[in-house]
């Protein structure tokens, strides 16, 4: 944390000169690159690693998949941003490398949707700037994606919403407060 923290910093005090009067303070700029860095380092990556083993494309499904998802639904968040980061470059990375059986995305996506629809959005509240009025349609948008998978039938969507659906199930040990 420490050298993004550093690094924002500095791309704060850069930004801060090139135009002092138009720009917020060095630091909010440097608590808004610290959230552009933690959220860029894993998911590039990802697709990175996409890139060496041939995997591309997959990948950035399973990357998009995952933003998508996980942006409506919330989920278990990590004390450390560091241990945040490796586990998300790990669950969008591996699925297009892990043989999936035939056969059981339907069961799967069945077991993600339903546990879905009792606990997402979860682990949002403090994280999100969004009003609590809106977490029925963002379970609603959490359902709509994972029930999308019953049609297109991806490996990569079921591993990707059933470790995501997973992470609803822990709530996190301090509660954040807006």
């Amino acid at each position: 944390m420490l050298m993004i923290e550093s690094l924002a910093e500095k791309l704060a005090v850069k930004i801060k000169k090139t135009n002092e009067q138009d720009t917020v303070s060095i630091a909010v700029m440097k608590y808004a690159l610290i959230i552009v860095i933690n959220f860029l380092i894993p998911y590039t990556s990802a697709l990175i690693i996409g890139i060496i083993s041939g995997k591309f494309s997959e990948t950035a499904l399973s990357v998009l998949a995952l933003i998508l998802v996980r942006a409506v639904s919330g989920g278990y968040h990590f004390q450390s941003s560091t241990v945040c980061s490796i586990v998300t470059m790990l669950v969008a990375a591996a699925p297009p490398h892990i043989p999936f059986p035939e056969g059981w995305n339907l069961y799967i996506t069945a077991i993600s949707f339903v546990i879905f629809a009792i606990f997402a959005p979860a682990n949002i509240k403090g994280y999100a700037r969004m009003p609590e009025k809106y977490f029925p349609l963002m379970k609603v948008i959490s359902l709509f994606i994972v029930g999308s998978n019953f049609i297109f039938q991806v490996p990569v969507f079921t591993m990707i919403f059933i470790v995501q659906a997973l992470s609803l199930l822990f709530p996190n040990k301090r509660e954040v407060r807006t």
